[in-house]
């Protein structure tokens, strides 16, 4: 069937799904499109939730495809409210909970991940808020607006450190706990973690670290957390839980599409189904740096993912050829990068001023992570650089040299951007050829 006369259903009404639509027009599909959704929200970014909240952004910020007009501009029939409930990929239709059914010729899954609450008792309290969607930041808005003084955040990840910030912006009392033993235990490492932890003690945060959360008790006064192994228990007025996300993916038969911690797909964005695709937080892409399949849970990842998908379900021929972790974020006065693997290395090297703290990582002879905090300088090329491979040590030494030192650091930045030019010359040759 030509591609104009296709029919594509979407799942989900995240960044993926906005810029496969945008990559279909663009690239000539003009047929139906279906939005299947839960959310009654138009398409918004889920890491401005905090902004929202602390006032930093106005709520119509939270949007950044505009509202109404972006599913008018593109044609787009939205389902709104009202979540898939099953995908018969063997009979091309899918079924939401309103019993609408649609059958198409093409489906791009990209519904997103949810809050993971782990099973224990008091974890349904009117009291326990978790922060991933727009009615999650419109009920912590509100709450805050009762005056409370104590908050209590499980979760020391990167949307827990937000929300401790902005708890402790209006003049909250904050405790901060999470089963791992340092903060952020995904992207730093825990030299750099240790740093971070004694500011932020600095500041008056209270650190519960190597603690699990045993049990939630409601109280006149508010709320109780009991932890495992622990008989101190933290007393506050309200609780939020960030420990991680899980891809949606109830109404997938995992005995056909093929699944791990999410959708397995490959550098087109398939997966081993003919005609069904996946983007973004639901979506199991390739880790440049080790080859594996891993959700990289990032906006950008998920753009680049959602349009890739977008122009090979018009009928181009595009590969997207993966991600490496990266992670960055401001908060409470500092600015953390975490790039890369920082776990698995055979030499790591440091430099640490009592204000910017730089880690290098290296496997095999060759960069492989790295940690900067309070620094932006040599962040962006030092991705780039490891997504290409590009940083290794010399040939007569066992271990690469101290390349923290300034004058090897202008060398690589030199490096990098002689790489860029080159490919930014070949690319122009070819498209001229």
């Amino acid at each position: 069937m030509p591609a104009n006369k296709k029919e594509i259903a979407i799942i989900g009404n995240g960044c993926a799904a906005a810029e496969c639509i945008k990559a279909l027009r663009e690239n000539g599909y003009n047929g139906e499109i279906h939005i299947f959704t839960d959310s009654r929200w138009p398409i918004y970014n889920p890491m401005l939730t905090t902004y929202y909240v602390s006032g930093k952004i106005d709520f119509d910020q939270l949007f950044p495809y505009g509202k109404e007009q972006f599913y008018k501009k593109y044609n787009v029939h939205l389902h709104p409210g009202s979540p898939v409930v099953e995908l018969d990929h063997d009979k091309r239709m899918v079924v939401n909970s309103n019993g609408l059914k649609l059958n198409y010729d093409q489906c791009l899954i990209a519904s997103g991940a949810s809050p993971f609450l782990p099973p224990i008792e008091g974890i349904d309290s009117s009291r326990v808020y978790t922060m991933r969607n727009v009615d999650d930041a419109v009920r912590l808005k509100e709450t805050l607006r009762e005056k409370p003084r104590k908050a209590i955040v499980i979760g020391a990840s990167m949307i827990g450190i937000k929300i401790a910030e902005l708890f402790y912006q209006q003049g909250l009392e904050v405790c901060l706990a999470d089963l791992a033993k340092h903060i952020f235990p995904l992207a730093a490492h825990p030299e750099c973690a240790r740093v971070i932890e004694k500011r932020l003690i600095e500041k008056g945060i209270k650190l519960r670290l190597g603690a699990a959360i045993k049990k939630i008790v409601e109280t006149e006064q508010g709320i109780e957390a009991y932890f495992k192994n622990s008989s101190e228990n933290e007393k506050a007025d309200l609780l939020v839980i960030c420990i991680g996300v899980r891809a949606n993916i109830s109404f997938v038969d995992q005995e056909k599409v093929e699944v791990k911690q999410g959708i397995l797909i490959d550098n087109q964005m398939r997966t081993n189904l003919p005609g069904l695709y996946a983007a973004g937080d639901v979506a199991q892409g390739r880790n440049i740096l080790s080859g594996e399949h891993e959700i990289i849970g990032l906006w950008a990842n998920a753009r680049y993912q959602g349009r890739t998908a977008g122009r090979n379900m018009a009928g181009k021929k595009e590969t997207f050829p993966g991600n490496i972790p990266h992670n960055i974020t401001h908060f409470m006065g500092m600015d953390f990068i975490g790039i890369g693997d920082i776990y698995h290395y055979d030499k790591t090297e440091k430099k640490y001023d009592n204000k910017t703290f730089i880690q290098l990582f290296w496997k095999d002879r060759l960069l492989s992570g790295a940690n900067f905090l309070d620094t932006y300088t040599k962040a962006g090329a030092l991705k780039y650089a490891l997504a290409n491979r590009s940083i290794t040590s010399t040939k007569d030494c066992s271990y690469p040299l101290p390349v923290i030192h300034d004058m090897l650091i202008r060398e690589i930045l030199t490096e990098v951007k002689q790489r860029e030019r080159y490919s930014a010359s070949a690319q122009k040759q070819n498209s001229c050829s």
